[in-house]
């Protein structure tokens, strides 16, 4: 009797508990139980599908193709980012090498003109020294000949006038003439001072 009792107590809970299934009609979901039973009637077929384990698996789908969806979206953003940032970082190089090579032609360029401000600074000396050595040699070959040649007093008698010619007169003109066009480069022998 006892098994009796919990037989007829199980037979009813199964008997109360509802149906979770859905019934299909062909490939749409049955509306009503009319529908069912002329389908049923029509193909002596009925599918029932439960639908809670369907839309697990849907849901489970849907949210891996989500998930999927967002780390694709993510890899392309980093990989967005990182190119950005290499471009950027590109740019930067490309510029400091720019900056690099004006400034090294800047410094060539202010080398080139001291080396070129030397050199003039060195033959302008050159020239002052030649100048001076060339006044120098003048000098020593007029000494010499004062040294070589004395004083010549030359008296002309005519009867009328007396006339001395000096040659050291004649020597203070070619002194006075070579000092005054030591600094030319050649001396100017016409130009005969007073």
């Amino acid at each position: 009797m006892k098994n009796i009792f919990f037989l007829s107590l199980f037979l009813l809970i199964v008997s109360c508990a509802s149906n979770k299934g859905t019934y299909w009609c062909g490939d749409h979901p049955c509306i009503n139980k009319k529908e069912r039973e002329a389908y049923f009637k029509k193909t002596m077929i009925v599918e029932i599908k439960d639908l809670k384990r369907d839309n697990n698996k849907n849901n489970s789908e849907i949210e891996r193709i989500i998930l999927q969806a967002k780390l694709d979206e993510k890899k392309r953003i980093k990989n967005e980012k990182d190119l950005t940032k290499q471009a950027k970082l590109e740019e930067k190089r490309r510029i400091k090498e720019e900056k690099d090579l004006t400034k090294q032609a800047k410094l060539e360029e202010k080398r080139r003109i001291k080396e070129e401000k030397d050199l003039e600074k060195k033959i302008r000396l050159d020239e002052k020294r030649g100048i001076k050595k060339k006044k120098k040699l003048f000098e020593k070959k007029i000494v010499k000949n004062k040294n070589k040649q004395p004083e010549k007093n030359i008296k002309l008698d005519t009867g009328i006038r007396n006339i001395k010619i000096e040659s050291s007169k004649f020597k203070e003109f070619v002194e006075k003439i070579t000092k005054k066009n030591a600094l030319k480069p050649y001396p100017d022998i016409n130009d005969i001072p007073n």
